[in-house]
């Protein structure tokens, strides 16, 4: 039986634009399950919501959540706090938000931020970098 081989390669997400990096976010989620999905961010005018959809819990309820993409080197207060009040002025009712970002964000930046978010209503906040790997 011959060897299977491997490559995992680190992709490059600085090297994205926006919209590809929304589109890889959204891709994503569709493939995850996630339900009632739009790419509001495609079209410009999104009050912070890059991409809103539904997923359907172990108990059997939905979160709706929006997600935000930043596909900066790093995420800040200012960025974070700004997306979060454009996000609450809109007239989408979620549950929770979730930041996807490129770069990495401190213990500390993400205390901050989910004071913010605490403060002003939002109970479920995450903060992820995408991993992804491709494999050959």
């Amino acid at each position: 039986m011959p060897n299977v081989s491997r490559l995992v390669q680190r992709i490059h997400f600085e090297d994205f634009g926006g919209a590809e990096f929304e589109r890889l976010v959204f891709a994503y989620h569709v493939r995850a399950g996630w339900t009632e999905i739009a790419w509001y961010g495609q079209a410009g005018g999104d009050h912070g919501r890059d991409i809103f959809g539904s997923q359907l819990l172990d108990d059997g309820t939905r979160c709706r959540a929006v997600i935000q993409c930043v596909n900066r080197s790093s995420l800040t207060q200012n960025k974070a706090e700004h997306n979060m009040q454009r996000m609450l002025s809109s007239p989408s009712k979620i549950d929770a938000l979730k930041f996807v970002t490129r770069g990495a964000v401190s213990a500390t930046r993400r205390d901050a931020i989910q004071t913010f978010a605490k403060a002003n209503g939002i109970k479920n906040l995450s903060i992820v970098r995408p991993y992804v790997r491709l494999c050959r």
